[in-house]
């Protein structure tokens, strides 16, 4: 009984006192952590809690901080508390990003994101990542070199429009036979394609431009006109009569290119991974720690370590080209890897019943039906675009022969019927998951 006793009254004091002492703890801590904001955002205080006790001593804490809402830069606010003889001071971190940045939570990386839409017939997306004030300031002047790049490429490459100040696809296709001093950009993308169009046994040709424009003015008359039926092979033959690259003449020291009479280019299969890896030439300069480049859902290039994930690299999905699901497939994308697709899904008409897209075998002078889509992984964009264009014209039995043929290069296809199909180690190297 008295060590029962005893055990009460030695409760009843502890409780005691620790209710004394719980009137004299002081407790001061933030409200939130760390923010971000946009240049010209007004600065928006978050809040602090200073008791001591349940008795409210805000009014003795002192709020400072330099901010400059109109200038991108690295702020602290801070919070010091003077009471009762003590002082201590917490400080928060506010970061002030250009119009697209912010810094990721619980991070010092900055990211940054733009958007590109009036180039190359597509939608342009960059996001770059950046440690520290690095780039405070100056992401914007950067963006704006990428779309410097972007704009010329446009016009040299556009085989529908003229622009003043330049003499570009469009018109060297309205005039083959004269002799047309060109930009070098233009000559090196033009003598690039030629050079490694042999790589896939001429599978691509930039001299197609005939049978291409045939194929594209009845799929505009079905899309736009509803008059939807498929070209003769007497029109695509008599078009083809003119498709032979070996009648381009190139001259390197002057820069000119002169061709055969009917004859034209196209460069679409091509181009935007080659402007694709002119814009990650001129990112790998710089001192980012990564960045993303989505050239048209079709042509990612990555650079750099993911600043987030334990494994350092992007997780990126694959388009499931029949739009059941956003996409059938993740993959983990590391730095210098490409993601090219080509497939049936975007540019198509219906005639009958069957489907015809944009793609078109040099051979049969058709769009081969052997898959939905390609997607390949590569460390040369541009390289991976004519790779990409002329697989999704192979058979898928031909197509992985090529693939694994190639160092470096892998592969998945989305099957006529659904099936997935891998290249040797794009399972291994590079697969997430596959969704159905």
């Amino acid at each position: 009984m008295k060590k029962v006793v005893s055990l009460f009254m030695l409760l009843t004091i502890t409780i005691t006192l620790s209710a004394c002492n719980d009137k004299d703890i002081i407790s001061f801590e933030l409200i939130g952590g760390d923010a971000s904001y946009e240049v010209g955002d007004t600065y928006s205080e978050s809040g602090f809690i200073a008791k001591q006790g349940k008795t409210d001593i805000a009014d003795y804490v002192t709020i400072t901080n330099s901010i400059d809402v109109d200038t991108a830069a690295d702020y602290v606010v801070s919070y010091t508390l003077d009471y009762d003889g003590n002082t201590e001071t917490l400080n928060r971190n506010i970061y002030y990003r250009e119009e697209g940045c912010s810094v990721i939570e619980g991070t010092t990386t900055t990211q940054c994101t733009v958007n590109y839409s009036q180039y190359l017939n597509t939608y342009i997306k960059l996001k770059v990542y950046y440690e520290g004030d690095v780039y405070n300031g100056s992401v914007h002047d950067i963006f704006g070199n990428v779309e410097s790049i972007l704009g010329e490429y446009h016009s040299l490459s556009d085989k529908y429009e003229n622009y003043d100040g330049y003499i570009n696809v469009r018109t060297i296709n309205d005039s083959p036979t004269a002799v047309h001093t060109i930009d070098q950009k233009l000559f090196d993308l033009i003598d690039f394609t030629i050079t490694h169009q042999s790589e896939v046994d001429n599978l691509f040709n930039l001299a197609l431009g005939p049978v291409l424009q045939i194929w594209h003015n009845y799929r505009e008359d079905c899309t736009l006109n509803e008059i939807c039926a498929v070209p003769s092979m007497t029109e695509l033959n008599n078009a083809n009569q003119y498709t032979d690259y070996n009648d381009i003449t190139l001259d390197e020291e002057n820069l000119t290119i002169t061709m055969s009479e009917n004859m034209s280019i196209d460069l679409g299969g091509v181009s935007k991974g080659y402007i694709s890896n002119i814009i990650v030439e001129y990112l790998d300069q710089l001192n980012f720690s990564a960045y993303l480049l989505n050239n048209g859902e079709s042509n990612i290039s990555i650079g750099g370590t993911h600043p987030v994930r334990e494994n350092g690299k992007f997780l990126l999905a694959v388009s499931d080209p029949t739009y059941n699901t956003p996409y059938y497939a993740t993959v983990y994308l590391a730095d210098g890897d490409q993601l090219v697709t080509s497939g049936d899904y975007q540019q198509n008409f219906i005639v009958d019943g069957e489907l015809y897209h944009h793609i078109i075998n040099v051979e049969t002078l058709f769009p081969e039906r052997f898959s939905r889509s390609v997607s390949i992984v590569f460390e040369d964009p541009a390289l991976a675009d004519l790779y990409s264009t002329a697989i999704f014209s192979m058979s898928i039995e031909d197509g992985i022969l090529f693939v694994d043929g190639v160092d470096g290069l892998e592969a998945i296809w989305y099957g006529i019927d659904g099936t997935i199909y891998f290249s040797a180690n794009f399972e291994t190297d590079y697969l997430n998951l596959t969704y159905e």
